[in-house]
């Protein structure tokens, strides 16, 4: 399961063992691996909402572009609506939270420029989630 520790990792240098933001990126990690396709209804969603230059940036090696909450609003729509009512937040502060981990998610998901198999990515995705909510291995402190 070596990119979901990579992601782990990362994430927890990157925002801290805990916070808001962490909240986010477990969300999303959440909203992923409930899509049937995973990373490829994710791309699918902001390639049709004309964002194909962001997803393919994050996929591809190199550097991430970024995503504004409008724009998340824009691809993720409903399923954004289902996370917000979930984490109890607007669906601005929803949008926002997501943009700013988004990027780095699906980067770290493809390190080599290729999508995950389901399977391993919903495997991997829950047991990732876990781990952020304290349930895991106890590699780490959980995240809020």
């Amino acid at each position: 399961m070596g990119i979901f520790d990579d992601l782990e990792t990362s994430l927890r240098a990157k925002f801290g063992a805990a916070g808001e933001t962490n909240a986010a990126a477990r969300g999303a990690l959440e909203m992923i691996s409930h899509f049937d396709q995973g990373l490829d209804t994710l791309a699918l969603k902001f390639r049709e909402a004309g964002l194909k230059d962001r997803v393919d940036s994050w996929v591809a090696k190199g550097r991430n572009l970024p995503v504004t909450a409008a724009e998340i609003k824009e691809a993720l729509g409903p399923d954004l609506e289902m996370y917000a009512l979930k984490a109890q937040l607007t669906v601005e502060a929803a949008a926002a939270r997501i943009a700013e981990v988004m990027p780095e998610l699906v980067d770290k998901l493809t390190p080599d420029g290729a999508m995950p198999k389901v399977d391993e990515l919903r495997k991997g995705l829950g047991q990732l989630v876990d781990r952020f909510k304290g349930k895991g291995d106890g590699q780490g402190p959980p995240v809020a």
